[in-house]
């Protein structure tokens, strides 16, 4: 027997560990966020040349002082996750969540601006035009959503650079309404309808109250929907494998659809709400980047909406806390924030 001297073992070898216990997944997640942390912290204080503690001291501060801002992103976040979370248990890689909540939120503005004068004339007629608004604003969105997902399904197209040029369009005509709104006159006609308050929600506690709650709600659904419905049954099997799913006889095709349809439902309440209820306006930027953070968000909760909310609260914590510290110490620009996040992102 001759012993081929060619192969060689690699002095490193990594390979996937199975059935890892929940509790030690989640000390290893804490401990790679502290080592993350502390590491960035070292990197703000050799940027700012502070001390390390008064560092932390005006990142709490500044991540604390609006309390109800504090809780307004990180929903916003955690609700931008909760759209994306059933497609991504499918292996349906939405990257269009952004294009779709541009979508329902100018449908909003669109309504509250056009249907003004109706909804002055009583109370009951801006309710119905809040509500007018919501439906409208989750059809448009769930347009924007199922037209790649019926592409995918029939021609077997790529969903991930169908959705993302489906943000590019939406930014789009979101400019150009815009700029018809205005009479052509600027860019964006600015808050709508601020005088008269037609079709904003109702402020109870803070402005950010009803959303929060809302979407608190939606989070609760989607547990659900995911853990304990045959549909979110259909889901996992389709992301385990969609020719498992055909060969016991699910129609896979539906399956997609019907779940781009609730990732659509949800994208367009997100609309609405920055239409109704945070902005009153609209523009290309109004999501952020907040559709592909939540990517992240998704991936790290291993697609769980409990264990997405607590990330999403950590992140929007650091966000604010460290744009506080960027004006603090007058850096100029929110890039340190960016690049401590990115190390924690990259470490865990």
């Amino acid at each position: 027997m001759t012993i081929d001297k060619k192969i060689k073992t690699p002095l490193v070898s990594i390979i996937k560990r199975d059935g890892l216990p929940a509790y030690k997944a989640v000390l290893i997640r804490a401990a790679a966020f502290v080592f993350a942390f502390l590491l960035s912290m070292v990197l703000s204080v050799i940027v700012v040349d502070e001390n390390m503690f008064d560092i932390i001291g005006t990142l709490v501060q500044g991540a604390t002082i609006r309390p109800w801002r504090l809780l307004m992103d990180a929903s916003l976040l955690l609700a931008f996750g909760i759209a994306i979370v059933a497609p991504f248990k499918m292996k349906y890689w939405n990257m269009g969540a952004n294009g779709q909540v541009l979508v329902g939120a100018l449908v909003s503005i669109v309504l509250m601006f056009y249907l003004d004068d109706f909804a002055v004339k009583s109370s009951f007629n801006n309710v119905l035009l809040i509500v007018l608004m919501l439906v409208c604003s989750i059809i448009a969105s769930v347009i924007w959503g199922v037209i790649p997902a019926i592409f995918k399904v029939y021609f077997n197209t790529n969903e991930t650079l169908f959705t993302l040029m489906m943000n590019y369009i939406a930014a789009g005509l979101v400019s150009y309404i815009n700029y018809v709104l205005a009479g052509g006159t600027k860019e964006s006609p600015g808050v709508i309808n601020p005088d008269t308050k037609s079709g904003w929600l109702p402020v109870v506690m803070d402005k950010y109250f009803i959303p929060i709650i809302i979407i608190i709600g939606i989070t609760i659904v989607i547990y659900f929907y995911m853990k304990k419905t045959k549909q979110g049954y259909e889901i996992s099997v389709v992301g385990d494998s969609i020719n498992t799913a055909k060969y016991v006889g699910m129609n896979t095709k539906k399956i997609i659809i019907r779940t781009l349809v609730v990732s659509g439902i949800i994208c367009g309440i997100i609309g609405f709400i920055y239409a109704s209820a945070i902005n009153k306006s609209i523009d290309k930027n109004t999501c952020g980047s907040l559709g592909f953070t939540a990517i992240l968000v998704a991936w790290l909760a291993n697609f769980s909406p409990i264990i997405m909310a607590g990330i999403s609260f950590l992140l929007a914590f650091l966000t604010l806390g460290t744009s506080k510290v960027s004006s603090t110490y007058r850096l100029g620009n929110n890039d340190l924030s960016n690049v401590i996040i990115g190390l924690i992102f990259f470490a865990i």
